[in-house]
């Protein structure tokens, strides 16, 4: 199992963007805990499954290239890819004073 790979484009007072890209099936981001409020914008379609860290439930994303959904700060998981090939741009936004 190889990690997934993250490339962070904008990380200023408002955002962080990064592209994540899980080449192979199996490829994952390792446990991680979302710090902040997200929109979540797949680049390819694709299933991938999320595993919480906090109880061990799992659930399958499905992805549609184009069609965004958003997530929540605190949110504890580790996802891994089903498929080969699986990118998608996560907005993080960032708390305004």
């Amino acid at each position: 199992m190889a990690e997934a790979r993250g490339e962070t484009t904008i990380d200023d007072e408002r955002v962080r963007v990064t592209t994540w890209s899980f080449e192979k099936a199996g490829d994952t981001t390792g446990p991680h805990v979302h710090e902040f409020d997200y929109v979540l914008v797949p680049v390819t379609g694709g299933t991938l499954t999320a595993v919480s860290t906090a109880d061990g439930s799992t659930r399958t994303l499905t992805q549609v290239a184009g069609s965004p959904y958003t997530g929540v700060a605190g949110l504890a998981h580790t996802v891994t890819a089903d498929a080969d090939g699986i990118v998608f741009v996560e907005v993080e936004l960032k708390p305004q004073p």
